[in-house]
């Protein structure tokens, strides 16, 4: 999951012979992005789907008509459409429009690796973890160090059978130009020590995240 989109409703009155209506001109809904949140989707040829997410492993069964998809559980129903690289679903038990956004992961060779409690060194362009060490630990928790702008280190590690993935929340220090960040990274091991992760960050909650991938490699001792 890339990314959720959420539409809120916005209500303006305006006074009318001195009585508050409803604005007919004004926009009723404003959209606002969020964190991915932690969900992955394995789909086979006999219309049936896993997901696994931070509440566990759930069964699927799906239909499929030209661009559009439903997926049955046996807590809720998604629906949506898709193209070749992205699949936008929304639930049945929401309250409000919600459209959550999956990318296609087109790695062809997943293994199953262990964090193992090692400490990585993080190689990415352009962002606030490059250079940045992270350790993962026993309790499921992992701190990132060197980061001199965020004054938050702390966060929380998920595995999704062949794929770990983490949360993390940054907050800037006072006076830093660093602007909060969210997102959650999911990584994923193609070769013998490489371990890869693709994210997307939210920013002010209003920007179409990009998509960013980074590189964990082991720290010497």
């Amino acid at each position: 999951m890339t990314y959720v989109k959420v539409l809120q409703p916005v209500y303006t009155m305006v006074d009318i012979d001195g009585e508050y209506e409803m604005d007919p001109s004004a926009p009723q809904d404003s959209s606002f992005l969020y964190n991915s949140g932690l969900m992955t989707f394995e789909f086979n040829k006999k219309n049936q789907a896993t997901s696994h997410s931070w509440d566990g492993r759930e069964e699927w069964t799906f239909e499929m008509e030209e661009n559009q998809i439903q997926l049955f559980g046996a807590r809720d129903t998604l629906f949506g459409e898709f193209n070749k690289t992205q699949i936008i679903l929304s639930s049945s038990l929401d309250d409000r429009p919600t459209f959550y956004h999956f990318e296609k992961l087109i790695e062809r060779k997943l293994s199953t690796f262990s964090l193992d409690s090692n400490t990585y060194t993080i190689s990415i362009q352009d962002h606030i973890f490059s250079d940045n060490q992270i350790t993962f630990t026993s309790d499921s928790t992992q701190v990132i160090t060197n980061t001199a702008e965020s004054k938050s280190k702390t966060f929380f590690t998920y595995s999704l059978n062949q794929m770990n993935a983490f949360e993390y929340d940054l907050y800037p220090k006072e006076g830093s130009a660093f602007k909060q960040e969210l997102g959650t990274v999911y990584l994923f091991k193609t070769g013998r020590k490489e371990i890869k992760g693709i994210f997307y960050p939210i920013y002010d909650g209003l920007e179409v995240p990009e998509k960013k991938i980074l590189t964990l490699t082991p720290t010497k001792k």
